[in-house]
């Protein structure tokens, strides 16, 4: 059953369960800007309205959800923190922990567009916002993000040009050199 939420029952998640193999460090610990990735994330989680925020793949952390199979990527993650999250939020809003140029901008669209449905960027799966309450695919049907989306029959908003770097992960130390230094 499908519910409308409320936005200030939003609960933010930030993807960290990854292994952060090509980057050979753990990008939540990764500074940037005078925060880390996991620091800068909980701030934008915050600053666009959530009312509390999780970090899935991470239950050594505070506010730390575990993987029920660890290494099973973002997809089975984020099915298994909707699972954990049912019944106290209105839905989650999800972003991966390893993109730290993300703007509140680039996530209200997500959340006030119709809270009952899915929501992402057009070409760009993270961020998203997709309800509580619904009832989960079976989590062995899922492979990606994408398509976990297109279960969930998502609205997908065009992005503005200057949008689209802000969705850019970084998982390499190139791609961390090409982060912009200052504001």
């Amino acid at each position: 059953m499908t519910h409308a939420a409320d936005p200030a029952s939003v609960t933010g998640i930030i993807l960290a369960g990854g292994q952060s193999r090509r980057m050979g460090q753990d990008k939540a610990d990764i500074g940037y800007r005078g925060q880390t990735f996991l620091e800068r994330a909980k701030a934008l989680l915050y600053a666009s309205g959530c009312n509390s925020v999780r970090v899935s793949g991470r239950p050594d952390l505070q506010g730390g959800l575990p993987d029920r199979q660890p290494g099973q990527g973002p997809a089975q993650a984020i099915l298994d923190s909707l699972d954990a999250i049912s019944g106290i939020s209105s839905g989650a809003l999800f972003i991966p922990v390893d993109m730290p140029l993300l703007e509140p901008d680039d996530l209200l669209p997500l959340m006030t567009n119709n809270p009952a449905r899915a929501c992402a960027w057009a070409g760009h799966p993270l961020p998203a916002y997709l309800p509580a309450g619904t009832i989960l695919p079976a989590q062995a049907e899922i492979r990606s993000v994408k398509n976990l989306l297109a279960r969930f029959d998502t609205a997908w908003l065009e992005p503005h040009p200057e949008q689209i770097r802000r969705f850019s992960n970084i998982n390499s130390p190139e791609d961390l050199t090409s982060l912009p230094r200052s504001e």
